[in-house]
C-alpha cells in the first residue's frame, strides 16, 4: 500500500487497510514531500482511531473527479454528448477543480450558478452544466463512494426547467443573409438541418451506411427518444448530400468530418453558428431551431400536424401541437365548413333577413 502514483492522477494517493478492507485516499498535492508528511498523519489518525469511518469522503479534488468522469463515463455515451461533455467539464473545473468534492455545498454550486449568470451565459446553458455536475455526483455517490449528498439538486430547482415551448424560424430574407454568412464547411449542416429536422447530434453523427441516395432516405437507428426514426430526403437534402459524398474522408464513416476524418463538435458547430448569425444581422437565432424552421415551414404549407410529428420523432402529439398556431389561412380555410354546413339547412339566410329586418 503506501505512498503511490495513479496514472489518471497528478497527485500523490495514500494505501491503507483498514480492518481487511483497503482503503485509497488523495494527498491533493503533487509535491512528494508533503504527500509524505501527509501519510505519516494520516498513518497516525488511523492507530489513534481518529480517522475511522472517513472512508466515504476522500480528500479528492473536483478536478480530479471530473476528469474520472470524462475517462469512465462519458466515452459510453455518444460521440457529440461526450464532446459536449468534455466543454461543459472545462467550465466546472475552472470554477471547483480546486476543492475538495466533500467542500462542494449547494451553496458553493450557486455561487457557480451567480458568476455564470453575470457573464451573461444563457439559463439553458446553466441548467445543462449545473445538469451534468449532478450526474457527476450522483455516480460519485453511488458507484465511486466518494461522497454521500449531492449539493446539485436544490440548486438545479430553483432554474426551473429548460423551455422546450420555444418556436424560432427564419424568414426568407434571413434564411438568405444566414446561407451567405456561413462559413463553407457549415452550409451543407445547416441545410441537410432545415430540410431533415434532425437534431444537432443526429446529424453529427450521420455516417455514411445511414444515408440512402437511391431510395432517398436517411435512417437514424436511434433518435433522442430511443427510436429509429427514417426521414425522406427533399430535391435539395439529396443535392447536398451528393457533393458531400464527392469530397468525403475516405477513412472516416462521417458525413460530416474535420480533415483528420472526425466529427465536428457541437462546440464548434454552436460556435460558427452564432458567429454566422452575428454577421448576418440575425438576433435570437441557435441551431436547434433549424428544426423548428423544418417543422414550421412544413404547418405553414398546409401538411398534417400528425405527419410533422411522424418526420420530428415526436411520441407525444403534444410536442408537436406548439406548431399549430402558425397556420392560420389552413385553420380559416377549417372552420369555413361551419359556414358550408349552416348554408345547407339556410341558417344564414334566415339570420341575414332577421337582421335586415331588426
Amino acid at each position: 500500500m503506501g505512498l503511490y502514483k495513479r496514472k489518471d492522477s497528478q497527485f500523490y494517493w495514500m494505501g491503507f487497510r483498514i480492518n481487511g478492507k483497503k482503503v485509497s485516499e488523495s494527498t491533493g498535492t503533487t509535491n512528494k514531500k508533503l504527500a509524505d508528511q501527509i501519510h505519516a498523519k494520516r498513518l497516525v489518525e488511523i492507530a489513534e482511531g481518529k480517522w475511522f469511518g472517513k472512508v466515504a469522503t476522500p480528500n479528492v479534488t473536483m478536478a480530479e473527479v471530473l476528469a474520472r468522469y470524462l475517462k469512465e463515463v462519458s466515452p459510453n455515451l455518444s460521440p457529440t454528448t461526450d464532446q459536449r461533455n468534455v466543454q461543459m467539464v472545462k467550465n466546472l473545473e475552472a470554477f471547483l477543480g480546486n476543492s475538495l468534492i466533500k467542500d462542494v455545498t449547494p451553496s458553493l454550486v450557486s455561487r457557480y450558478k451567480a458568476n455564470r449568470l453575470e457573464k451573461d451565459y444563457s439559463k439553458d446553458t446553466i441548467v445543462r452544466e449545473l445538469g451534468l455536475l449532478r450526474r457527476v455526483f450522483n455516480i460519485a455517490i453511488q458507484e465511486w463512494e466518494l461522497c454521500k449528498e449531492n449539493p446539485v439538486s436544490k440548486v438545479l430547482r430553483t432554474l426551473g426547467k429548460v423551455d422546450n415551448k420555444r418556436v424560432r424560424y427564419l424568414s426568407p430574407q434571413e434564411l438568405q443573409r444566414l446561407t451567405v454568412a456561413l462559413p463553407s464547411w457549415m452550409r451543407p449542416i445547416v441545410t441537410i438541418a432545415r430540410h431533415t429536422g434532425l437534431r444537432r447530434s443526429n446529424i453529427l453523427e450521420l455516417t455514411w451506411p445511414q444515408v440512402d441516395l437511391s431510395r432517398r432516405a436517411i435512417i437514424i437507428p436511434k433518435t433522442k427518444n430511443g427510436s429509429p426514426i427514417g426521414i425522406p430526403l427533399t430535391e435539395t437534402a439529396v443535392d447536398t448530400l451528393t457533393e458531400v459524398q464527392k469530397v468525403r474522408h475516405l477513412h472516416s464513416p462521417y458525413v460530416f468530418c474535420d480533415q483528420e476524418g472526425k466529427p465536428y463538435s457541437p462546440y464548434r458547430v454552436s460556435v460558427a453558428f452564432k458567429r454566422a448569425t452575428k454577421r448576418a444581422a440575425i438576433e435570437n437565432l441557435r441551431f436547434h431551431d433549424l428544426r423548428h424552421h423544418f417543422a414550421s415551414s412544413l404547418v405553414q404549407s398546409g401538411i398534417d400536424i400528425h405527419r410533422v410529428k411522424e418526420l420530428l420523432g415526436h411520441k407525444d402529439l403534444r410536442m408537436t401541437i406548439r406548431y399549430c398556431h402558425l397556420s392560420p389561412e389552413n385553420l380559416s380555410e377549417a372552420v369555413k365548413v361551419l359556414d358550408d354546413r349552416e348554408r345547407g339547412y339556410g341558417l344564414v339566410t334566415l339570420e341575414k333577413e332577421k337582421g335586415l329586418a331588426s
